[in-house]
């Protein structure tokens, strides 16, 4: 159970990663553009994880373990924000 869920968590994660570095490289000398882009793909970072949720809620009917997937993928999407925010901010230490 909790294996499937850090499972789903990691690759969800790795995917978020890759596209927001791909978009961040097409960006990265543009100020304006870049602040744009952060905010635009947190939130349709929110929305793709609250998609998965979704669809992970109505696919699986184990009560506890849908709440396991929760906690876990909660604890992972929190890292990844961390993680952009400390991304975002050091980039923007740089332009200035």
């Amino acid at each position: 159970m909790i294996t499937t869920s850090i499972a789903i968590s990691i690759v969800y994660t790795l995917f978020a990663i890759l596209a927001f570095v791909a978009g961040y490289r097409a960006v990265r000398h543009s100020g304006k553009a870049l602040t744009l882009y952060a905010l635009v793909s947190m939130v349709l970072r929110m929305l793709s994880a609250v998609l998965v949720v979704i669809v992970f809620l109505i696919v699986v009917k184990d009560k506890s373990f849908r709440m396991t997937f929760i906690i876990t993928f909660a604890v992972f999407y929190l890292l990844m924000l961390v993680f952009d925010v400390w991304f975002y901010i050091r980039s923007q230490k740089k332009l200035i």
